[in-house]
């Protein structure tokens, strides 16, 4: 049975391309997540009922599920 070489060298290029796409999903993900961290840091109008630590728990559940 012969072997195809040429298969084999298209299959680095492929998986290359395929986690550079991953790269750059996740280099918007985190562009994204910053802009909106910063806009709530700087944003006046968190709710005074709510504890820090309660806020930032519900942002960061938020934020996993959107990257899900």
């Amino acid at each position: 049975m012969p072997i195809n070489t040429n298969n084999d060298k298209s299959i680095p290029t492929d998986a290359e391309a395929y986690y550079e796409g991953l790269a750059s999903q996740e280099e918007i993900y985190l562009e994204e997540t910053e802009e909106e961290v910063r806009a709530i840091l700087i944003s006046d109008d968190q709710s005074p009922s709510r504890t820090t630590a309660e806020y930032w728990r519900s942002e960061i559940e938020e934020l996993e599920l959107d990257w899900e």
